[in-house]
């Protein structure tokens, strides 16, 4: 994720910081184009689904790569944001993605785990999976895996 993530600055009246980090997360640009969903939030992990539309596509009625990528950047961001305390954000610095085989499905389905979420950089792995129209997950792996690393950001005033 390139923009910043604040998840304890989205909404006041959320108490929920699930509720809170997917309310911030979908209110950006990017991923309401990408149109994907939350389907899980906890500590440190998170599962996205993104429905397969033709403008996500390539010639051949494949997922693009780089949508691929951009979704191995939000499940792992996504994951390192669920361990921010309420004053903190975080940045995307880097993420590394292999295609593993080709994505052609009704749709994707995203895991985002913290593999260190200490101290200022954390580091999620992300995993995507081919899913059926009934939300079925194909159980031949993943077609694609990823690293994400984020910085931690202070958003206290300094004094």
């Amino acid at each position: 994720m390139s923009d910043t993530i604040a998840p304890g600055t989205t909404d006041a009246g959320t108490t929920d910081a699930g509720a809170r980090l997917q309310a911030f997360v979908l209110s950006m640009p990017a991923a309401r184009l990408l149109g994907f969903d939350f389907l899980d939030v906890a500590p440190g992990h998170v599962v996205l689904d993104l429905p397969f539309r033709p403008e996500l596509g390539e010639h051949q009625g494949l997922f693009q790569g780089g949508i691929l990528g951009a979704l191995v950047d939000f499940a792992g961001a996504s994951a390192n944001a669920t361990l921010l305390g309420p004053s903190e954000a975080l940045m995307t610095l880097d993420y590394t993605v292999k295609l593993l085989r080709p994505a052609r499905a009704a749709g994707l389905r995203a895991t985002g785990r913290v593999i260190d979420g200490g101290g200022r950089i954390g580091v999620a792995s992300a995993e995507l999976f081919l899913r059926d129209a009934d939300g079925r997950v194909d159980d031949t792996g993943p077609i694609a895996t990823g690293l994400v690393s984020t910085r931690r950001v202070d958003l206290r005033p300094r004094s």
